[in-house]
């Protein structure tokens, strides 16, 4: 009985999040349930105070912005809500990849078509990224691109090359490292275990694009099959991954990767560009931080990469939705996003600007996602998968398996294709497909 009443009392709280500040009179109240915090939560709220005195005020509409926890808090309240009551749902709510397969599902979820947006403006790429057979899902927002960040006045003072693919970054690994009197490594060349993100991009770029399932990874269909098993592609990053981690100098920590990056105990990391601001804030000065494009798996993987971060997706299609979607798209709000977190402008009526050059000429760290993704097939897209949080992991397992403890490639591959595969199966089993 405490667990229903306290399950009870969460949602009643959500619904009144959600329905805050509705009725006011004459006044159109945008409701957003978000998921931005620290220095990007500060920017955040800074464009929503921004709408709110200006486009909104000569409207009659308002945003009221309410943070909801991470991104998978955020789609966790919102399927919550939806089994109680559609109409307790926010008008939009900020989102990251994990939702698409629930929100391509979900009847009240309202597309950007059926809203009626111009995206003519808007990066390809990040259209791509939302793309279904639904149509586009949600408005691109807080976009990023996977980089490498990398210790730039370490590797100047080595005299060495950014690596372009994992053979030539195993071959610099041991001059990056470092070990102490008794042989203990004291610097890593490299911290962090690959996720489904990275994979997105180890795996989507082979070949010039390759797909992780079917259905072009789930966009276009509920996808029915693994293919990164039978295609041998994540064999492929296994081999060349291995590789790099017995030069010895791979630490393979699945959390404080940007703190052993900012003490100098890694030489470099794999992150968003989103973390952009965060990892310059945090390195203060210690030496200059580089950025790069992400090393490739081997020559013939040309695809690049896939966008990630976030989109707003909405359930309502009042006009103030469609006003405010606008307004967080539009080229001064994007500019301002970008300026503050490192996320990518995705606006391409930008590019050309005065302002716009002069922030990446003063920002050359900034610049690099977007030649990165600018440089990509736009084809390459994030994976759609249900239970995604758990499959996330156990890809980090299996790499750990077999960098490691020394798991057999191919049996760390029939691993994953059994837990991908199984997640596949068990969701379209439950939803009749």
């Amino acid at each position: 009985m405490k667990r229903l009443i306290a399950v009870s009392l969460v949602l009643l709280s959500l619904f009144s999040a959600a329905a805050g500040g509705t009725k006011e009179s004459g006044v159109d109240v945008v409701t957003i349930w978000h998921s931005n915090s620290g220095r990007i939560g500060e920017a955040f709220d800074t464009l929503m105070e921004n709408f709110n005195d200006t486009v909104g005020k000569e409207n009659n509409v308002r945003i009221e912005a309410i943070y909801q926890g991470a991104a998978n808090d955020v789609l966790t309240k919102v399927k919550a809500t939806a089994q109680q009551s559609t109409s307790m749902l926010p008008d939009i709510a900020q989102m990251d990849a994990t939702a698409a397969l629930d929100m391509k599902g979900a009847d009240y979820l309202v597309t950007c078509d059926e809203i009626g947006i111009d995206t003519s403006s808007i990066l390809a790429s990040a259209l791509k990224a939302l793309d279904s057979d639904r149509g586009l899902l949600a408005m691109p927002f807080n976009c990023s691109s996977l980089l490498l960040y990398y210790n730039k006045t370490l590797f100047d003072e080595k005299g060495i090359e950014v690596p372009e693919t994992l053979d030539e970054f195993a071959s610099i690994a041991p001059e990056l490292g470092e070990r102490d009197s008794n042989g203990n490594v004291t610097r890593y060349a490299f911290a962090g275990v690959p996720t489904t993100y990275e994979l997105g991009t180890f795996i989507g770029s082979q070949h010039g694009l390759s797909y992780m399932v079917d259905a072009q990874n789930g966009h276009f269909g509920t996808p029915s099959k693994v293919l990164f098993g039978e295609e041998g592609t994540f064999r492929n990053f296994l081999e060349h991954w291995k590789a790099f981690y017995d030069t010895g100098y791979v630490n393979n920590v699945t959390s404080g990767v940007r703190d052993e990056f900012a003490a100098g105990r890694a030489a470099s990391m794999l992150a968003s560009s989103s973390n952009l601001s965060t990892v310059l804030s945090t390195v203060a000065g210690r030496f200059e931080v580089g950025t790069a494009f992400v090393p490739k798996v081997d020559e013939e993987a040309t695809g690049g990469v896939n966008i990630g971060g976030g989109a707003m997706f909405s359930f309502s299609a009042k006009p103030g939705v469609k006003l405010v979607l606008e307004y967080l798209t539009s080229p001064e709000s994007q500019l301002y996003w970008a300026e503050q977190t490192g996320y990518m402008a995705i606006n391409t009526e930008l590019y050309d600007t005065d302002g716009y050059k002069a922030f990446l000429s003063d920002n050359p760290q900034f610049a690099v996602a977007m030649e990165q993704t600018l440089s990509s097939n736009p084809e390459v897209v994030g994976i759609w998968l249900p239970s995604a949080y758990q499959i996330y992991y156990s890809f980090q397992s299996e790499i750990r398996a077999v960098t490691e403890n020394g798991k057999d490639i191919d049996e760390a591959v029939s691993s994953m294709v059994a837990v991908v595969q199984g997640a596949i199966d068990e969701y379209r089993n439950q939803n009749g497909l």
